[in-house]
């Protein structure tokens, strides 16, 4: 029993004594009744139910601001328009509301500092200044909302539903807990509805509903509202808040019929429509050219019908989130492997696939995702403590469900920003590849350099073909994981062998010779051919994979940023060919040596794409992680980049013995010619 119930009850006794006095010179025994029932329901049900405990830690209390913020941003509307009150005791808890808010946000504020929020209580107050000037609504909306997303951003806080909704307990939760101040139906037309002041919403009020979204409600019934009879259901479960959430948002709308699902429905995930307010919606089917009198029969689809479908659609995000729930579950109740396969869905399903789009709008986020992921494999291989794993899967569902709800609130990226983003990443898993098949091509000899251009054309094609396979399979993720894996270590392999070899021949070289006036032997052409193929389809299947992510069709703006980014690396791997054709055509020559030192973020790449896979052990070193260069701080990838920094380096130095030898013996046979 907390200290603050103690206190109300202490209240309570306080105004019951008084009351009881009271009625003793009544003339009735009811009216001593009334006096005291009345003041104990105020003070225990009714008291403040809003406002934050200035004890409660920091996270608590930015939930409970962004709720308030985000009430403001819908409720606002109702009670000021054209620049007059409407309603003095709405714009009055208004006022109230938003005093208690930058209170709120000044004490946060210590904790907000580290992630460069700025100052929070300086944006609630600007919207507080909003309300005073009595402006638009709209006006009023985007200062809530960009106070809120502040306060989101700074704490990485976001509540969305882990699953679907479920119908009929939504149904069954508003008639038990709302029907009786907001009416069975939601028209808010009770008895008791007419005796609160304020009055409760009417769901069916075409202002009210067009500004609501589930995420709205679900925040309300879980803090209630200030200075009203909302007050917090703290009884409910998250999964119940957000049956009840949706069961509201769906009032408004007729239950549609058995006719089939209408062609011009749009896709939405849970929490996309989470989210959308009615108003939002209506925007974006105006958007895709869906006309207005469309409007209404899509809307009740949207509301009543799709999110409790089980074709819903569901973002990569949302698998993620859900694994790692269940992850959580199965490490509370000791099932360490049930833990670890939820870890692997999360990742390989979800995080992977929904980096393009988490970059677009949260940079840092995408790194974060995967920094996690990655420690919570280390820590699971390291034995950790149970309240270890739990810590770092609780963190990492956190920021998964920021990430969704922030790409669900972004709607769509700017097709620039697409592009930029998904070319970027292309770069970045076919830098180090296309490089390496230009130091191979150079290091081949004229009549062998068509082999590697013909194998990394062929390993293009290859790696689309097995991506939309991947893409339309079971199990997608898992299954494009090891293939991009599979191939790179290969071709790792492959290069290392073909580099031994070579290092063997040019050691037993005496002379000078010009392998480019000789060309390979078919099997050492075979070898090239082969590590061309594999370094190719591996980078490229993994590339596309990050790129354009697992949904087709693939959207224009992420094509067009991928092909730029093609275009740049046939450029960069010209140029490179055209300057190291001068260069000594052998092996352990600096081209060869700098093909050896650019598999390096390869065999990184590949290493921690097994371990994604569950097919090598995971043991963490305390080192920074650098994805983009194939640096995981784990003991195995860096074991394999060591054992190629040494092979290059041995090389280099064959190479410098050899051409010692081979000057020497020159100058000997020169000494000799002159005698």
């Amino acid at each position: 029993m907390s200290f603050r119930f103690l206190l109300r009850l202490a209240q309570v006794g306080r105004v019951a004594a008084l009351a009881a006095a009271s009625a003793a010179s009544a003339a009735s025994a009811a009216s001593a009744v009334t006096l005291l029932a009345t003041p104990a329901i105020v003070l225990i049900v009714g008291e403040r139910p809003a406002l934050a405990d200035a004890g409660e830690p920091a996270e608590v209390e930015a939930r409970r601001l962004i709720h308030m913020l985000g009430y403001v941003a819908m409720d606002y509307g109702g009670c000021v328009a054209d620049g007059a009150v409407t309603s003095a005791i709405e714009y009055d808890e208004q006022l109230t509301l938003l005093g208690e808010a930058i209170h709120i946000a000044a004490r946060i504020q210590p904790s907000a500092l580290e992630s460069g929020a700025g100052d929070l209580a300086q944006g609630v107050a600007d919207v507080r200044a909003l309300v005073e000037e009595k402006v638009s609504a709209d006006r009023v909306a985007i200062a809530a909302r960009t106070a809120r997303d502040r306060v989101a951003a700074a704490f990485r806080l976001a509540e969305a539903p882990l699953s679907r909704p479920d119908v009929e307990r939504g149904a069954a939760l508003y008639q038990e807990n709302c029907a009786s101040c907001h009416g069975p139906t939601g028209h808010a037309d009770t008895k008791r509805a007419a005796s609160l002041v304020p009055h409760p919403a009417n769901f069916h009020d075409a202002a009210v509903a067009e500004q609501l979204a589930p995420t709205a409600v679900e925040s309300t019934v879980r803090f209630g509202v200030n200075g009203t009879a909302m007050v917090p259901f703290t009884f409910l479960t998250a999964s119940e808040r957000w049956d009840l959430a949706f069961h509201v948002a769906g009032l408004h709308h007729p239950q549609p019929g058995a006719a089939p699902r209408p062609l011009d429905l749009p896709g939405y995930s849970v929490v996309e429509l989470a989210v959308r307010s009615d108003g939002d919606l209506r925007a974006e089917l105006s958007a895709r050219g869906i006309p207005a009198d469309r409007h209404a029969a899509l809307l009740a689809e949207l509301r009543r019908r799709v999110p409790y479908a089980p074709e819903a659609s569901s973002s990569p995000l949302s698998i993620a989130r859900a694994a790692l729930d269940r992850g959580r579950a199965a490490l509370r109740e000791g099932r360490l492997a049930e833990a670890r396969a939820a870890l692997d869905t999360a990742r390989l399903d979800g995080i992977d696939a929904a980096e393009a789009s988490v970059r677009a709008v949260k940079e840092a986020l995408a790194d974060d995702l995967g920094d996690g992921d990655f420690a919570l494999r280390a820590a699971l291989a390291a034995g950790a403590t149970t309240d270890v794993l739990d810590a770092g899967m609780a963190t990492l569902l956190r920021d998964a469900t920021y990430a969704e709800v922030a790409l669900a609130r972004s709607a769509r990226a700017p097709g620039r920003l697409v592009a930029l983003v998904s070319g970027r990443l292309l770069l970045r898993e076919l830098a180090a590849a296309a490089l390496f098949l230009a130091a191979l091509a150079a290091v081949a000899p004229s009549r062998s350099r068509r082999v590697v251009h013909v194998a990394s054309g062929a390993a293009l094609l290859l790696a689309l073909a097995a991506w939309v396979a991947a893409a339309l399979g079971h199990g997608a993720g898992f299954w494009r994981t090891l293939v991009a894996g599979a191939a790179t270590s290969l071709a790792v392999a492959a290069v290392a062998g073909a580099a031994a070899l070579a290092l063997q021949r040019d050691a037993r070289q005496l002379g000078p010779r010009e392998p480019s006036r000789e060309g390979l032997s078919r099997g050492a052409r075979a070898l090239v051919f082969a590590t061309a193929l594999l370094a190719s389809f591996g980078a490229a299947f993994s590339g596309l994979d990050a790129a354009l992510g697992v949904s087709l069709p693939v959207s224009p703006p992420a094509v067009a940023g991928v092909l730029l980014a093609l275009a740049l690396l046939v450029a960069g791997a010209a140029l490179v060919i055209r300057v190291s054709r001068a260069a000594a055509h052998r092996w352990a020559s600096p081209p060869a040596w700098l093909a050896c030192l650019l598999c390096v973020p390869l065999a990184g790449r590949g290493v921690a794409a097994l371990q994604l896979c569950g097919l090598l052990p995971v043991h963490g070193l305390p080192l920074p992680r650098f994805a983009a260069l194939g640096v995981y701080p784990a003991v195995e990838t860096c074991l394999a980049q060591a054992a190629l920094l040494g092979l290059a380096l041995a090389g280099a130095s064959r190479g410098r013995r050899a051409s010692g030898s081979s000057g020497r013996a020159s100058d000997a046979q020169g000494s000799a010619s002159s005698a």
